[in-house]
């Protein structure tokens, strides 16, 4: 199973907290968006292992970029 985690708004990557290959739990925080001044920790909606990582710290997003992607 693959799940994709997108942002939940527009704004910038602050910090990508895991690195490719790292195990985490649901509940896990992933990425921080930082979106009119206030930070949104994007958590992990499942447990697994990152597979990729689509962003970086500075990177513009929309609402719905992907992030990353877990495999379970």
């Amino acid at each position: 199973m693959t799940a994709e985690i997108k942002s939940p708004s527009v704004g910038t990557i602050v910090e990508v907290l895991v690195t490719a290959g790292a195990l985490v739990a649901a509940g896990d925080e992933l990425v921080v968006v930082e979106s009119m001044k206030v930070e949104i920790p994007v958590p992990a909606p499942c447990g697994g292992r990152v597979a990729t990582i689509a962003v970086a710290p500075g990177d513009h997003v929309e609402a719905g970029t992907l992030l990353l992607t877990l495999e379970g």
